[in-house]
C-alpha cells in the first residue's frame, strides 16, 4: 500500500471567512491550532498548541470568536482504514517529543511560505506514525478498497462510474462492490456521490454557475446534479448558493 492517507486538501488560515458548515463527507481532519478561540460543535472548545483529529462527518461545525479569530494548521485526508473509534481525539504534543518536533517543523515551514504537496504529503505520514497508539488496530482498508480510494481520488469525478473503476483496476464489479461496502459501510456509488457532492459546495463557493458544476461532475442538467445532491446529503444545493 502506497501510503496509509490520500491528502485532499492542506494550509494555514487565519479567520476563515467561511467557517460554519463544513460539506465534507468522505474526508477526516487534522487540525493544530496555532492561536485563537473556536469551538468544535458547540461543545468542545480547541486549545492553542493542541492537536485535534476527527473522523469524516457531514455534521462537522465548527464556530470561531469573532474577537480572537482562528490562526490553524489543517489536513482533509481520506484514510485507508477506520482509524479512530471515536469522533475526535485531543492531543498535547508537549507529551509526545517527536510529535512535538514535526509539529515544530511543520508551523515553521508554514510561517515561511506554502507547502508543496509532497512535503504536506510527509508531515501527514509522519503525524499518522507518531499517533499509531492512539488508534484502533486492525481497522485496516482492504488493498482493494484502498486502490478503489485512490482511483476516485485521482480522477476527475466526471468520469467516475462503478464500472470504469471495476475495469480499470481489473476487478469483478460485484467483488468490488460487496469489498468496498464491507471496508466502509456504504457502496463506492455512494462514496462517489458524497465525493460529488463536496465538490459541488465547493465550486459554488469559488463562484461556478450551477451549470458549470454539473458539467464538471457529470451531470446532463443542473435538475438532474440537484436531485442527486439532496439524495446523498437531504439538503438543498441552493442553500449554498
Amino acid at each position: 500500500m502506497e501510503s496509509s492517507v490520500i491528502l485532499k486538501h492542506y494550509g494555514r488560515l487565519y479567520n476563515p471567512s467561511n467557517w460554519g458548515y463544513f460539506p465534507n463527507y468522505v474526508a477526516n481532519r487534522f487540525y493544530y491550532i496555532c492561536k485563537g478561540n473556536v469551538v468544535y460543535k458547540e461543545k468542545l472548545t480547541l486549545k492553542p498548541g493542541f492537536v485535534y483529529l476527527f473522523k469524516a462527518d457531514p455534521e462537522f461545525m465548527a464556530s470561531q470568536s469573532p474577537l480572537d479569530p482562528i490562526d490553524h494548521i489543517y489536513f482533509d485526508f481520506i484514510s485507508s482504514g477506520n482509524f479512530l473509534d471515536k469522533e475526535y481525539i485531543e492531543i498535547d504534543p508537549n507529551l509526545y517529543p517527536r510529535l512535538n518536533s514535526v509539529i515544530k517543523a511543520l508551523t515553521f515551514d508554514y510561517s515561511l511560505n506554502d507547502l508543496p504537496q509532497d512535503v504536506a504529503e510527509s508531515y501527514l505520514n509522519i503525524i499518522f506514525y507518531e499517533l499509531k497508539d492512539h488508534f484502533v488496530s486492525n481497522r485496516m482498508y482492504s488493498d482493494l478498497t484502498t486502490s478503489v480510494f485512490r482511483y476516485i481520488h485521482e480522477n476527475p469525478a466526471g468520469d467516475l462510474t462503478v464500472a470504469g473503476i471495476a475495469d480499470a483496476l481489473s476487478i469483478n464489479i460485484n467483488h468490488l462492490i460487496r469489498t468496498f461496502k464491507k471496508d466502509t459501510g456504504m457502496t463506492p456509488l455512494k462514496y462517489i456521490g458524497l465525493m460529488k457532492s463536496e465538490l459541488a459546495v465547493s465550486y459554488i463557493r469559488k463562484g461556478h454557475s450551477l451549470e458549470d458544476i454539473a458539467e464538471l461532475l457529470g451531470y446532463s442538467t443542473v435538475s438532474a446534479l440537484s436531485v442527486a445532491f439532496k439524495n446523498v446529503t437531504h439538503k438543498n444545493l441552493s442553500e449554498f448558493r
